[in-house]
């Protein structure tokens, strides 16, 4: 009896410890996943840094030295294109992140939830395309190797260029800006010497749309600069339609469709023409044709009224869309310090030139786009040193400009709260270096792998 009766108590306390093994190891397994979860939560939030591993020591081909985590408050900001006014997004709090190596309570209010404990994220090819991020979890009343379990998640990273464009991107290098009461449909870009306070000329109400739309704020750096357009001889694809008579300046390019009969694509596929100036006061149009693309270099103003359209098919409010097919895509780029040369002055009468009148430096930049009137425009204009205003149209007209306007300053002309800019296009349709402003691509973790505590 008495050799029976011990046995009941050993198997007994053996059941019990295997019963207090197997909590633990469920409240380390909870905790392990409530620790990927959180780590998963401060990446995709700040997707800049699944390019980047946790730390300098870190084994990957993907890794980056110096560019870790775990110094992220000496990272180059503009560079790594970390948002900093998010908390956890300033590169102190990534840098705590980096540094949670040693056990961390799930929530210190309720000590139940157990303890988790960074060991790594990694980056184990070249390309960055996938992350694997590594964490321990335990019972926290658990300072035993037994109940540590160890989970393991890979995360798929796409480069930058997906993401929706902003309508309209603001430089802010010098000159005055205000929004009024004009309203944005898309996010709207802004290079702050301050990124974490918006200036008062502007707020979420001047989104047509705050729940799905945006205000983003970046240091004052890094602003896509135009191309260069090939001086003579030109390759094929490029073409010169400046004159030094406005009348033939102006007729080249109004009242016609580009690209031209008896032009030939460039070898990137597109249409390119360089163009002293975009100012017209009538009903005239500039058309695109269907599936193709074509860019503009333009020396000095844009200066649209009436009832222009350009890249507008139709006659509505809207532009028509083909059926089939896509539409053309215009690309507009403005002066900057003469790289596109220098809008002619001088004459007068038939014989003026296309930027009589203007100083030199209207004559070498693009430094103003107006658009006014029941004018339409279907574009993507990227012109750093100009102001741009939208104004015109009846009290319900939203539709004078589609596709997105990146330039330095915004000029509100009037208080209309009217929407001026309809943003489509991902920053990969309008760049073709997008990752450089765009941020990597992150998808949810899905499963996680059980891993063996070494």
């Amino acid at each position: 009896m008495l050799t029976i009766g011990a046995a009941m108590v050993a198997r007994s306390q053996i059941d019990q410890v295997t019963a207090i093994s197997q909590r633990s190891t469920a409240q380390g397994e909870a905790a392990a996943e409530a620790g990927l979860a959180l780590y998963q939560n401060l990446i995709t939030n700040n997707r800049a840094i699944a390019n980047y591993c946790s730390a300098t020591t870190t084994v990957g081909d993907g890794c980056q030295g110096s560019t870790a985590w775990a110094n992220a408050n000496s990272w180059n900001r503009s560079a790594t294109k970390i948002t900093t006014c998010n908390l956890d997004a300033t590169p102190l709090g990534i840098q705590t992140a980096a540094g949670r190596t040693d056990w961390v309570n799930i929530d210190d209010n309720d000590l139940g939830k157990g303890q988790y404990r960074l060991v790594e994220y990694t980056l184990p090819n070249a390309n960055r395309t996938l992350g694997r991020l590594t964490v321990d979890g335990r019972s926290s009343n658990d300072a035993q190797r037994a109940g540590i379990t160890r989970l393991q998640a890979e995360i798929s990273i796409r480069p930058g260029g997906s993401s929706a464009a902003p309508a309209l991107w603001l430089r802010l290098n010098g000159g005055t800006s205000d929004l009024r009461n004009n309203r944005i449909n898309g996010n709207i870009r802004l290079n702050l010497s301050n990124p974490c306070t918006l200036p008062n000329w502007i707020s979420t109400s001047n989104l047509a749309n705050p729940a799905n739309q945006s205000i983003i704020t970046e240091p004052q750096a890094g602003f896509p600069t135009i191309p260069n357009f090939p001086s003579t001889p030109l390759p094929t694809g490029y073409y010169n339609l400046t004159n030094s008579l406005r009348s033939t300046s102006d007729n080249n390019i109004w009242g016609r469709t580009f690209p031209r009969s008896t032009d030939s694509p460039a070898a990137d596929g597109r249409y390119h023409y360089l163009v002293d100036r975009l100012v017209n006061s009538g009903n005239q149009t500039i058309s695109i044709s269907n599936n193709s693309e074509v860019i503009f270099y333009v020396r000095s103003t844009i200066d649209i009224t009436g009832n222009t359209r350009i890249n507008c098919a139709g006659s509505g409010n809207t532009c028509t869309l083909p059926s089939s097919g896509s539409a053309g895509e215009l690309t507009i780029y403005g002066n900057v310090g003469g790289s596109y040369g220098t809008c002619q002055e001088g004459g007068s009468g038939a014989s003026q030139a296309p930027c009589n009148g203007s100083t030199l430096s209207n004559r070498q930049n693009t430094n103003t786009i107006q658009l006014s009137g029941t004018s339409r425009i279907r574009a993507f204009i990227l012109a750093p040193n100009a102001t741009a205003s939208v104004n015109g149209g009846g009290s319900n007209d939203d539709n004078a400009f589609t596709g997105a306007m990146w330039v330095n300053n915004w000029n509100a002309s009037s208080a209309n709260s009217k929407i001026m800019l309809n943003g489509v296009g991902s920053y990969g349709d309008y760049l073709s270096d997008a990752s450089n402003y765009d941020l990597p691509g992150i998808s949810p973790i899905r499963s996680w792998t059980r891993l063996r505590v070494p």
